[in-house]
């Protein structure tokens, strides 16, 4: 029988996995600044992220599954309520809102994949972090908490997750605060959703959808 994890081996794998994710960021910042470009970068920024979070995400969700809220076999299902799709219309009217008032009119990035992030932030950031941190994070912490302590805490390390990037892009205190309160609250949407409706995927599309509108058109 599989020796049950404790609150402090959860936490310890957390701060494991902030580490590991800060020298892959490290690892991604030299790559992009020293050999690729464009879609190659992307991907190679893609592919970094994957293995870490994904590779810890599958590993910690298998080893912990009779432990969790809803077990691996459950995670991706059908399941789309209504209040998946009102929430998701609600995220592509407040994008066209930010486009209409960044730029007044309709707008759109003319050439996204130039960016080397395009990828990597429109689709992968989606899929892999709500495996992460939804699939395996919140789904852990749900069997310990209510929903209101599990949705508080998976939120807060979704955002700690994101400070890496912002030391190492050299943020400013008001960059730092800006992107804070976006990601913060976004984490509890995407764990109220996912307590919602029991599926990873509800999730897994309005992330990808926010940040394809971020990307594309703000």
């Amino acid at each position: 029988m599989r020796k049950p994890w404790t609150m402090t081996t959860f936490y310890l794998s957390y701060g494991f996995m902030i580490v590991l994710w800060f020298f892959g960021r490290e690892l991604i910042n030299f790559i992009e600044h020293h050999y690729t470009t464009g879609l190659a970068s992307d991907l190679t920024s893609l592919a970094i992220k994957a293995v870490i979070m994904v590779g810890l995400g599958v590993y910690w969700i298998t080893k912990t599954d009779h432990q969790l809220w809803i077990t691996k076999r459950k995670l991706y299902n059908g399941n789309f309520p209504m209040v998946f799709w009102i929430v998701l219309a609600m995220f592509v009217a407040y994008l066209a809102f930010l486009m209409y008032g960044a730029h007044h009119s309709f707008y759109i990035q003319s050439d996204p994949l130039k960016s080397g992030e395009f990828i990597s932030v429109t689709v992968g950031a989606g899929l892999i972090e709500e495996l992460l941190f939804r699939g395996f994070f919140m789904n852990f912490l749900m069997k310990h908490y209510g929903i209101f302590a599990a949705n508080i805490v998976q939120a807060i390390l979704f955002q700690i997750s994101h400070f890496p990037l912002y030391y190492l892009e050299g943020l400013t205190m008001t960059g730092w605060l800006v992107n804070i309160a976006n990601v913060l609250p976004l984490g509890l949407i995407f764990g109220w959703i996912f307590y919602r409706t029991k599926n990873l995927w509800p999730g897994t599309i309005l992330h990808c959808v926010w940040d394809t509108g971020v990307t594309l058109f703000i």
